[in-house]
């Protein structure tokens, strides 16, 4: 793709405006369009995004539409210094960075993001099964930046908290269903009505079926990949005003999929098994199988002046999986011969976490004072077993591990009105975390099965933290708000879930990461509103910083040293009339080992890149609505986005590499001039076929990489009320 490309979007926008300027009137606009100034939860109180002193990046329900964001990873599309991917091995597993830090093994029970996952206040530790179909959301809030004081436990560099809809008295709904290329159905549909003066209920559904991408022939299959996903949420709120409110609500999901896909590729050469990347080579017929379900209740009561509330929660996480874990070999062929990879993997596991928040907030001295300070409660046990044949040799002992995290924290944070117009805020968190793991595993290599012998797996990890955080937010004109902060992150260590034949190594472990942050931002409206420009420039300094890295076949975290991630951001969004959406952000980060651990795998391997840090990321693009009154409405959108190169490896292997490639989306619309809100829709993704790759890996001889998704185009229609 050509440099013409990355100014394709933005010239498409001012011609697609064109006939707009021409048209006398025009739809209301969109007020949960991109960057638009909507109301967020992000300090854990309402505020408007544009007077909310933090780097987020909000997206309301039509900005999800219009931008084709269907899943977790699509956010990185439109999102500064966010990177996010699904894993390989379970597709429905996230990896998650942002600002420098995350983690690449969100699929084995134990480990945790660096960037937390919200589902309203109810805190998610593992991220399998996270990148499942977005159903009944209300708006996606990502906060950048350390968020330790108000949201606590693996908030290291951020947070992504999805809004759920809420029962409110009234009767709305939605139903909305789409087809289109490798035989994809997709159905959602969400209802919520009253079931007396002071009760109300939601429900919601979604259901999707796709073929897979892959062709593989060892298999027999043309559609290697097939995904199936489906759940459903049922939600219930108090309606009847008054002090009292509470909100509860149930989920589940289930997600089955071909589990591991990608392309066998020499780790040196960089030579793939196949010219089309889209093969698989393997002789392996994978499967993944993940199960989400829990619930939530948060109660509150309003004493006058200070609302107390209690919000309590349950997740339980089940996955089962089969793959090769490089996808076959590098000397396989799409003729043959179909030799198994690096590791014939299968794993059972399984994990439930409690958490119980106590929070009060309010405002004192004429409200001037405005704060809020809770108690933190989190325990997770869960167990994983795993059966490994190595190298077509080695036929390890089934390892069966049990682990288990206590986490207590309290916190409290106060803002206070100097003036008018500028604001001061301290806060503060301490936080405890016990984690402890025991089991067995082979602790050996041998060919001879009376050989093989285990090696219990017994240790105990504590660690505690106060991580504060201090800002000032001038409010310098009613459309100017300056501000600037400094905050500490943490994240405890663990053990190495991911060792093999080594139970020293898995227990081990590593030891937790801290991060220093600095951030200065300015956010503007400007044009009555219609138009706004949000400006973060921030400053990351770790200590002890935790990378993934290949040890001898094993996937270990090691803590690499100091390191510094820095950059600067923006977003920008203008509505030149209503119903028309102009938009653009962008990141520039640096990034830099500071004083590397002279025994850690990063530094014997020379590595210069921190992983996931892309040095320029950035999207633009345009949503718009031409009406007429006889006709119907004409819906136009498109969207460009770019990703940096970058490494996903702490070693920088060549193979882990990811080169920078450009996305572009479009949609064309129709709303029918009829009394009901129906919108029919044909959409494209990566319209210009796009080659790219998301994922490599490499163990030992063998190497995988993983390419993203094509060209896939879809109808849809959408019926709301």
């Amino acid at each position: 793709m050509t440099k013409a490309s990355r100014w394709l979007l933005a010239g498409t926008a001012m011609l697609a405006a064109s006939p707009a300027l021409a048209q006398e009137q025009a739809a209301p606009a969109e007020t949960s369009a991109y960057g638009n100034d909507i109301v967020v939860t992000a300090q854990r109180r309402e505020s408007s995004l544009q007077e909310t002193p933090i780097s987020v990046t909000a997206l309301g329900e039509q900005a999800l539409q219009d931008l084709q964001i269907q899943r977790t990873a699509d956010l990185q599309r439109v999102t500064p210094s966010l990177s996010v991917t699904q894993g390989t091995v379970d597709p429905t597993t996230l990896t998650i960075f942002m600002r420098g830090a995350g983690q690449n093994a969100g699929t084995w029970v134990g480990y945790e993001s660096a960037v937390g996952l919200y589902i309203d206040d109810l805190y998610f530790a593992s991220l399998t099964g996270a990148n499942l179909d977005l159903a009944d959301l209300e708006r996606i809030e990502v906060l950048r930046g350390p968020q330790g004081t108000l949201y606590g436990r693996n908030t290291l560099t951020g947070a992504i908290k999805y809004v759920t809809k809420k029962p409110d008295g009234t009767t709305f709904g939605s139903l909305q269903a789409e087809a289109g290329a490798y035989d994809m159905v997709r159905l959602k549909g969400t209802v919520s009505t009253a079931l007396s003066d002071d009760w109300a209920v939601l429900a919601s559904g979604n259901f999707y079926d796709r073929d897979g991408y892959f062709s593989a022939p060892a298999l027999d299959r043309d559609d290697y990949g097939k995904a199936t996903e489906y759940g459903g949420r049922v939600a219930l709120a108090y309606t009847g005003g008054g002090p009292f409110g509470l909100n509860a609500s149930a989920f589940y999901s289930r997600a089955k999929n071909d589990g591991s896909v990608g392309l066998a590729t020499d780790p040196v050469t960089l030579e793939p098994a196949a010219s089309d990347p889209y093969t698989y080579v393997g002789p392996l017929d994978g499967y993944g199988d993940v199960e989400t379900y829990g619930g939530d209740l948060t109660l509150s009561y309003d004493v006058g002046g200070a609302t107390i509330k209690s919000i309590t929660g349950v997740v339980r996480n089940e996955q089962d999986f089969l793959a090769d874990t490089t996808a076959g070999q590098p000397t396989n062929t799409v003729d043959g011969p179909y030799a198994l990879g690096f590791d014939r993997l299968e794993s059972e596991a399984g994990r439930t976490q409690i958490s119980q928040e106590l929070q009060i907030l309010g405002d004192a001295m004429g409200d001037t004072l405005h704060y809020i300070a809770g108690l933190y409660y989190f325990r997770e046990k869960g167990h994983q077993g795993r059966s490994d044949y190595l190298l077509n040799l080695y036929q390890l002992m089934p390892q069966l591990v049990d682990m288990k995290t206590t986490s207590y924290a309290a916190y409290g944070q106060l803002t206070y009105d100097l003036t008018p117009t500028l604001s001061a805020t301290a806060g503060l968190r301490y936080t405890h975390e016990t984690k402890s793991v025991e089991g067995y595993q082979q602790n050996n290599l041998t060919t001879v099965p009376e050989d093989r012998t285990y090696g219990a797996i017994d240790a105990t990890r504590k660690a505690k933290s106060w991580t504060p955080k201090f800002g000032l937010d001038w409010q310098a004109t009613p459309d100017i708000l300056a501000y600037a902060s400094v905050s500490r992150g943490f994240q405890a260590g663990g053990f190495n879930y991911l060792a093999l034949a080594n139970p020293t190594n898995y227990e081990n472990g590593f030891d937790p990461q801290t991060v220093w942050a600095y951030e200065v931002g300015l956010k503007t409206s400007f044009l009555d509103g219609r138009g706004h420009l949000n400006l973060a420039a921030y400053r990351n300094d770790f200590s002890d910083i935790q990378t993934n890295v290949i040890v001898a076949g094993s996937s270990l975290t090691q803590n690499a040293g100091t390191a510094r991630v820095q950059g600067i951001e923006g977003e920008f969004s203008y509505s030149p009339l209503p119903g028309w959406n102009l938009f653009a952000s962008g990141s520039y980060n640096d990034d830099t080992y500071r004083d590397i651990d002279p025994a850690s795998s990063a530094a014997s391997s020379g590595a210069t890149r921190l992983p996931n840090v892309p040095h320029w990321q950035g999207s633009a693009g345009f949503s718009g609505r031409v009406p007429d009154e006889k006709l119907g409405d004409l819906l136009v959108g498109a969207d460009y986005s770019y990703m940096g190169g970058k490494y996903l490896g702490g070693t920088n292997a060549p193979i882990t590499y990811m080169p920078d490639y450009e996305l572009v989306n479009a949609y064309l619309g129709w709303a029918p001039p009829v009394d009901s809100d129906i919108e029919l829709r044909f959409s494209v993704a990566n319209l210009l076929k796009e080659d790219y790759y998301v994922y490599g890996n490499v163990l030992g001889a063998y190497g995988i990489r993983s390419p993203g998704d094509p060209r896939t185009w879809k109808v849809s229609v959408r019926f709301s009320y």
